[in-house]
C-alpha cells in the first residue's frame, strides 16, 4: 500500500490551514499607517512651514487641497490598474512615489513648490487603499472581510495618531525639513521587505498550503477569467452613487481631525506644548479602536440582519452619534475645553464605526473589480477634501479678527456633513454587484444572497 492511496489518505488527519494570510495583512495594516503618517504630520508642523515660507493657513490650505485634488483624481485608475495588473506592482508604485514626495515636501522653498510636491504625492499615493481593500479580498474569505477592514484601518488611524509625536521627535534636533526626509527614510526600509515577501494571490505563495487555500477560496465559484467589467452598469449604480456620497459627506466631516484640529485646539481651547501634541492625535488612536470594534461588528451584524443591513445600520448610527457629538464639541468651547475635547474624541471614535463596512461594502458590489468600485468612492470622498479644508480656512478667519481665526464655527460644517452621511448610509444596497452587465452570460454570484445588478443598481 503506498502513501498515495486511498486507504492511507483517508487515515490521515486533515491538513491545518497555514496561516500566511495574516503575515500578509500585516503589511497591509502597516502600509495603511505609513500612508496617514505623512499626510498627518504636516498638520503638526504648519506653523514653522508658514513661518519659514512666508503663508497664512488659508494660502497653506491650497497645499492641502492640491494633495486631496491630485489623490481623488488618481484613484479610480489606480484602483482599475489594481484589477488588471495585481495590487502588489501597484503599491509598489505607491511607495516609490511616497518615498520620493515625502521627503522632496521637506525641499520646499515657496508656496508653488509646496503646492507641486503635494500635488505630485497625492497623484503618487492614489489608489493605496482600493489596492489594499484588493488584496484583501484575494487573501480573505468572506466571513472574515469586515474584521480584516477594521484592522487596515485601525493602523491607518494609528499612523494619523503617532504621526504628530513622530514628526516633532524627528523635526526638533534638526528641523521640519529633515524630519521629513527620515520619514522617506522609513518608507524605504518598509518597501525591501515588501517587495521581497508579498504576492497578489496566495496560490502564487509557496509557503501557503492547500487548506489555507481551500479556506480562502470558500463559497466562491472557480473560474479562469474573470467577465468583464461593465462601465454602463457600474456608473448607473444608485448604490454606486450613494455609497459616494455618503463617503463625500464623511470625508468632508472627518477632514477636520487631519487638517485644522491642531490649531483648533491651541487657539480655541488654549493648548501648548506637548499636551497640544498629543490632544492632535487622540481622535485618531480612538477612531482606530472603533475601526477595529465595527469590523467585528459588521461581520456579525451581515449574520444576523443580512447583508442590507449588516452593513448600512451601522453607519446610519455612527453618522449621526458623530454629529451629535460634534454640535455637543461646539456648546462647550470654549468655556468647557476638557468637555469640548471630549466631545470630538467620542464625535470621531463613533464615526469610525462606519469605516469597515464602508470598505466591505465595495468588495461585495465590486466582486473582482473591487479596486475600481472602492477607487472611485474614495475618489469622491477625497473631492470633499479639496473643498472643504480651503473652505473652513476662510469661514475661520472670516469669524475672527484679521490674523486671529475662530475654528469653533467650523465644527457646525462638520457636524452637517455627518448628518448627511448618515443620511445616505439609509439608502445604500450592499446585496447587488454592481459592475456586471446583465447580457455578460459569465456572471457570478459573490456569496448566497449576492446578484448581479441591473442597470441603474437596484433590482
Amino acid at each position: 500500500m503506498t502513501a498515495n492511496s486511498p486507504a492511507v489518505q483517508e487515515s490521515l488527519p486533515p491538513l491545518r490551514a497555514t496561516r500566511v494570510r495574516w503575515r500578509v495583512l500585516a503589511w497591509l495594516c502597516s502600509l495603511a499607517a505609513l500612508t496617514y503618517v505623512c499626510r498627518v504630520a504636516i498638520i503638526q508642523v504648519q506653523d514653522r512651514i508658514e513661518l519659514d515660507l512666508h503663508l497664512s493657513p488659508q494660502r497653506l490650505s491650497y497645499a492641502f487641497a492640491a494633495f486631496s485634488l491630485a489623490y481623488a483624481l488618481f484613484e479610480v485608475p489606480s484602483g482599475w490598474l489594481g484589477d488588471k495588473l495585481g495590487s502588489r506592482k501597484i503599491l509598489i508604485r505607491i511607495v516609490l512615489f511616497w518615498i520620493a514626495f515625502t521627503g522632496l515636501t521637506g525641499a520646499a522653498w515657496s508656496l508653488f513648490s509646496l503646492i507641486a510636491f503635494r500635488f505630485l504625492f497625492g497623484a503618487g499615493e492614489a489608489g493605496a487603499f482600493p489596492n489594499i481593500s484588493r488584496a484583501s479580498r484575494e487573501w480573505f474569505p468572506f466571513r472574515e472581510r469586515g474584521l480584516t477592514q477594521g484592522l487596515i484601518w485601525l493602523f491607518a488611524r494609528w499612523g494619523g495618531a503617532v504621526a504628530p509625536l513622530l514628526i516633532l521627535l524627528l523635526a526638533w534636533p534638526f528641523g521640519w525639513r529633515v524630519g521629513f526626509v527620515f520619514l522617506s527614510a522609513l518608507g524605504a526600509v518598509w518597501l525591501a521587505g515588501f517587495r521581497a515577501r508579498f504576492h497578489d494571490r496566495p496560490q502564487e505563495d509557496p509557503h501557503v498550503n492547500q487548506a489555507e487555500c481551500a479556506l480562502i477560496t470558500e463559497g466562491r465559484e472557480s473560474i479562469s477569467e474573470a467577465p468583464p467589467l461593465s462601465w454602463p452598469t457600474m456608473l448607473g449604480s444608485s448604490t454606486l452613487w450613494l455609497l459616494s456620497a455618503m463617503y463625500f459627506s464623511s470625508n468632508a466631516g472627518w477632514s477636520f481631525f487631519i487638517s485644522w484640529i491642531t490649531p483648533y485646539l491651541e487657539k480655541d481651547l488654549l493648548l501648548s506644548g506637548l499636551r497640544l501634541v498629543l490632544a492632535s492625535g487622540g481622535p485618531l488612536f480612538l477612531g482606530g479602536i472603533a475601526c477595529l470594534l465595527g469590523g467585528f461588528l459588521t461581520d456579525r451584524q451581515v449574520r444576523f440582519w443580512g447583508r442590507r443591513w449588516g452593513r448600512t445600520l451601522q453607519g446610519v448610527i455612527a453618522y449621526a452619534l458623530a454629529g451629535g457629538f460634534m454640535l455637543a464639541a461646539v456648546a462647550c468651547t470654549p468655556g468647557h475645553a476638557g468637555l469640548a475635547y471630549a466631545s470630538l474624541c467620542l464625535s470621531s471614535f463613533v464615526k469610525d464605526f462606519g469605516m469597515a463596512a464602508s470598505w466591505s461594502t465595495t468588495i461585495d458590489v465590486g466582486h473582482r473589480y473591487s479596486g475600481t468600485v472602492g477607487g472611485f468612492m474614495n475618489m469622491v470622498g477625497n473631492l470633499a477634501q479639496v473643498i472643504s479644508v480651503p473652505m473652513v480656512a476662510w469661514l475661520a478667519a472670516l469669524a475672527g479678527a484679521p490674523g486671529r481665526p475662530v475654528w469653533r464655527v467650523s465644527l457646525y460644517f462638520y457636524a452637517a456633513m455627518f448628518f448627511v452621511a448618515s443620511i445616505c448610509w439609509s439608502f445604500v444596497d450592499p446585496r447587488k454587484v454592481i459592475v456586471y452587465s446583465d447580457a455578460d452570460p459569465r456572471q457570478l454570484r459573490n456569496g448566497p444572497s449576492i446578484q448581479p445588478a441591473k442597470h441603474g443598481g437596484r433590482p
